[in-house]
């Protein structure tokens, strides 16, 4: 079957399952099975060999299965770093990025803590742009820092950053960071489950809800940080489409200053970024 045709059956296929951005994912796990990029698919004028097909046809039964493409591949791109994904972790997502610029744009830190690193895309990032600074990677889960260490090697990276199995900022001495970058689990748990099978099922439920509210670990995080960052140090958040005004009250009635709720490109409130009192 020549590649056109390959595309457009799996789409239909995926399409009839239920899976969004049906031609999408069919174009990437192509591109997996062939080792290339998703354009360069286009490129091959034979047919597949039955061994590809055989491969292929048995990663598309998964994501027919409702398994996410991320896991089913293993691997998502993150600011040009290829981060290794399975259910040990949440799969990270292009908004995230955006809270990595936003940490990347306030130069005054050198001294970074990451909590609930998961697969460890935000400090590794981070560490890869800013050689200079000292970073620490926090995750509850043992798994979840195992499957970071193990992309932090991939990259070369794993010397440089401390990890440390912790809930939140627990045990960390006052004053001994100057910026705390967090994507914590901030779904209620109601809305946990309504979610689509696709990220219910598959993906950690513990990377995604907080509790009743869906604020719990965002608000004992931002209230920890006050004491744990120097004066003037840097908190930066990442939250709910619809939790911009919660987080703003929190961190207002906690004394930070300098509040900023960032959009991400779909307009939507995402990113907050705010600064320790200085006094």
């Amino acid at each position: 079957m020549q590649i056109i045709s390959l595309v457009e059956s799996i789409e239909q296929r995926f399409s009839s399952a239920g899976i969004d951005n049906a031609k999408r994912v069919a174009v990437e796990l192509i591109a997996h099975v062939l080792d290339c990029k998703p354009l360069e698919i286009y490129l091959r004028t034979d047919p597949l060999p039955p061994e590809d097909l055989q491969i292929l046809e048995k990663l598309a039964g998964r994501i027919d299965a409702g398994e996410p493409l991320q896991y089913v591949v293993g691997h998502v791109d993150f600011r040009g770093l290829e981060i290794k994904c399975d259910p040990r972790a949440l799969i990270p997502r292009p908004e995230t990025e955006l809270l990595v610029e936003e940490v990347l744009n306030s130069k005054d830190w050198n001294n970074l803590v990451d909590v609930g690193t998961g697969t460890g895309c935000i400090v590794l990032a981070l560490a890869k742009e800013r050689p200079d600074a000292d970073f620490t990677a926090i995750d509850l889960l043992p798994a979840s820092l195992e499957l970071a260490r193990e992309n932090a090697r991939f990259h070369g990276l794993e010397e440089k950053i401390q990890w440390r199995e912790n809930h939140l900022l627990n045990g960390f001495a006052p004053g001994s960071c100057n910026a705390v970058v967090a994507n914590l689990p901030y779904i209620a748990t109601n809305d946990w489950k309504e979610l689509s099978p696709a990220v219910r099922d598959h993906e950690p439920q513990s990377a995604l809800d907080s509790g009743p509210t869906g604020m719990e670990l965002i608000e004992e995080l931002a209230a920890q940080a006050r004491t744990i960052l120097v004066p003037g140090g840097m908190l930066f958040l990442e939250f709910g489409f619809d939790q911009g005004e919660a987080i703003f009250r929190c961190l207002e009635k906690l004394g930070y200053l300098n509040i900023q709720i960032k959009q991400d490109l779909a307009g939507l409130d995402r990113i907050a970024t705010t600064e320790n009192p200085r006094c």
